[in-house]
């Protein structure tokens, strides 16, 4: 498996390549199934569904990794905060009991989403990877608190700072999202990806504490439970902190398109990315591309989008950015 070389130091000559949402909207056979389950959580929760919608972007473009279809918010669906997801909205969640939250244990039927990474690891071919992941205590936390309102982030701060249960929520998440991503991995992902989507919202004199702790412990508890896994950290905006404060646990890092590269040129870890999906939507990425491939020669690399990929890109723009890649040699 060409990402799992790739994280585990190999050189590829022909980088291998995945993209961040690939498993959506953009794809006419992605909106045609999702048709047939109006409600996205229990289209998430549908494990014949989930398969197909997996393993379509493979089909489709030949990537070297499929991601289980699934999202960050089942984390609060699974402790018993209802979550909806409103066209043109996003996602919406309830107010929370906190004081009941806190001592719920995820419910049972989260075992869904294992025998979806079963059934799609026994569909997909046995040279691609399959990533599992989940969302950070603070990305997750933000959605819980302000139940689903993220556009703005300084109140969020404030509150944080000074409300009591703060600290038990994020401990509570660490907890929960460690044994997700263990479970994952169990269940035949080869990888895991943790997604810190809100990062560059924390004040850098708290970053240590609500950012690169958690996601230690984490890590940390991935690699006690399963030994050799293999874990990128994606912190959107914040790369190069991410690296300085993670990197000697011997993990990937994604990197975002507000993070150049060259920035990141004396560090040895495998990095991913930095596509910006505006510029794949636009068609305007051969430079972009080129200066990514450019950089990751001599180095462990998967080329990779900066963030998700925008609902309004052509497929025809996806074929170019692969077949580019490929054209490596």
């Amino acid at each position: 498996m060409k990402i799992v070389r790739a994280l585990n130091g190999h050189i590829e000559i022909q980088k291998p390549i995945w993209i961040m949402r690939q498993a959506g909207r953009y794809l006419p056979e992605y909106r045609a199934l999702r048709k047939k389950s109006p409600n996205f959580m229990d289209f998430c929760l549908n494990p014949e569904m989930v398969v197909e919608a997996t393993l379509q972007p493979i089909v489709r473009f030949d990537f070297d990794a499929a991601i289980i279809f699934s999202d960050i918010l089942v984390i609060p669906h699974f402790l018993g905060q209802s979550v909806h997801f409103k066209e043109g909205v996003g996602p919406i969640l309830e107010r929370a009991n906190w004081q009941e939250l806190l001592q719920t244990p995820t419910q049972e039927d989260i075992h869904i989403i294992y025998e979806s990474i079963k059934n799609v690891r026994r569909e997909l071919d046995s040279q691609k990877a399959l990533i599992g992941f989940v969302g950070c205590p603070w990305t997750i936390a933000s959605y819980m608190i302000r139940e689903g309102k993220t556009n703005s982030f300084e109140g969020l701060v404030t509150h944080a700072k000074t409300w009591p249960l703060f600290n038990k929520l994020m401990d509570k998440l660490t907890t929960v999202i460690s044994d997700h991503a263990v479970r994952q991995l169990r269940s035949g992902a080869n990888v895991v990806q943790l997604f810190e989507s809100w990062a560059s919202a924390v004040p850098a004199e708290l970053q240590q504490m609500w950012l690169f702790e958690p996601a230690e412990k984490i890590i940390r508890q991935i690699q006690k439970q399963v030994p050799g896994a293999n874990v990128i950290y994606y912190g959107k905006g914040i790369a190069g902190q991410a690296i300085k404060n993670l990197q000697h646990l011997g993990v990937g890092f994604g990197v975002s398109q507000d993070t150049r590269l060259s920035s990141l040129k004396d560090t040895s870890v495998c990095l991913q990315g930095n596509l910006d999906p505006q510029k794949l939507l636009d068609g305007n990425f051969r430079g972009d591309v080129l200066n990514i491939l450019e950089f990751s020669k001599d180095r462990p690399f998967i080329v990779n989008l900066g963030h998700g990929i925008l609902p309004e890109t052509p497929v025809s723009h996806v074929e170019g950015f692969v077949d580019l890649v490929r054209s490596r040699q």
